[in-house]
């Protein structure tokens, strides 16, 4: 498969995740409050976070998967604001969006997120699938605000040792042409 494509809308750049991203972004991936809603955990230092993005930016080993991963850049400063995946096998995907606490609430991952689903939709995926904690209400709103249908059945997780409810949304396009 190739390369994760560069991005872009009218405020923001989607720059395709590398390691180099990770001296830039550490402060703003190493915030404990990125965390509290969030699987996985802070990262120690930018070593590990360079390690992490190195891993991510390589790709799924799999064939059939194909794993994208962008850092979201103010197109006006470039600024990083956040960060999205994409997960894609065949007609479908599993995506996430995080936007950087100091770039919340403007907006940004709507934006971001209608720039992968574009392009998403160029490649041939009819089916898009989100998941959140019940409690990030700023995601819960972005999902909804993007036209994702929340399935009728939750998720009951495990967040760093505590029981959380996951909500799952679907955001289903025909083809054209």
């Amino acid at each position: 498969m190739s390369a994760t494509p560069r991005l872009q809308s009218a405020r923001l750049l989607l720059e395709p995740l590398d390691a180099a991203h990770a001296d830039e972004c550490y402060g703003a991936f190493a915030d404990a409050s990125l965390w509290e809603l969030m699987d996985g955990s802070r990262p120690a230092s930018p070593a590990e976070l360079r390690a992490t993005f190195g891993r991510l930016a390589a790709g799924c080993p799999r064939p059939a998967e194909r794993w994208l991963n962008w850092i979201a850049r103010e197109r006006a400063h470039g600024t990083p604001v956040g960060w999205h995946q994409a997960t894609v096998v065949g007609e479908h995907a599993d995506i996430a969006w995080v936007t950087f606490a100091a770039h919340q609430r403007h907006g940004y991952a709507r934006e971001g997120a209608t720039a992968v689903f574009d392009w998403l939709a160029s490649i041939g995926v009819r089916e898009v699938v989100a998941q959140s904690d019940l409690r990030n209400a700023g995601s819960r709103a972005t999902a909804l605000a993007l036209g994702f249908e929340p399935d009728p059945e939750t998720i009951v997780a495990d967040l760093h040792g505590e029981a959380t409810v996951d909500q799952v949304y679907r955001l289903r396009w025909h083809a054209t042409g």
